[in-house]
């Protein structure tokens, strides 16, 4: 009796946490009118749902990620939270990425970052996103 009720319950859970059906989103995001390239895109739902990922490639173009790479997005409300791009250390006039990292820390300091904050933080960002949508989505980011 004890075995049945756990077979069965493990079944139904099984059942529960099957795939679940998404839909495909892309788009493309620009900051001040210019493609964003190299930017980290997630999508956090608003009540149920899953979270979903993408990257923007050099040309501002994304396409989400949910449970396997590019297969789109659950169906619900989202919180759109984009972070800019990390930026890279160039080696090759360096002995290493160490020293890379140094020369750029002290040649940068001055320079205000160019991407707003409020976009990349979940409780500041000002954009939403209802999936699924219709066509290819666009995000026009402003720096000012």
């Amino acid at each position: 009796m004890i075995r049945t009720g756990c077979l069965m319950l493990a079944l139904c859970l099984a059942g529960c946490g099957g795939s679940q059906k998404t839909t495909p989103v892309s788009g493309v995001v620009l900051l001040d009118g210019k493609p964003l390239a190299g930017a980290s895109i997630k999508f956090e739902p608003q009540g149920k749902g899953r979270d979903a990922t993408g990257e923007t490639d050099q040309n501002g173009q994304f396409t989400m990620s949910t449970f396997q790479p590019r297969d789109g997005m659950v169906a619900g409300e989202y919180k759109v939270v984009i972070s800019p791009p990390l930026g890279t250390a160039d080696t090759t006039r360096h002995a290493s990425a160490e020293e890379a990292m140094a020369a750029a820390s002290k040649t940068k300091p001055a320079m205000k970052p160019a991407f707003p904050e409020k976009y990349a933080r979940a409780d500041q960002t000002p954009l939403t996103q209802a999936v699924p949508v219709q066509g290819s989505l666009k995000f026009e980011l402003r720096s000012k």
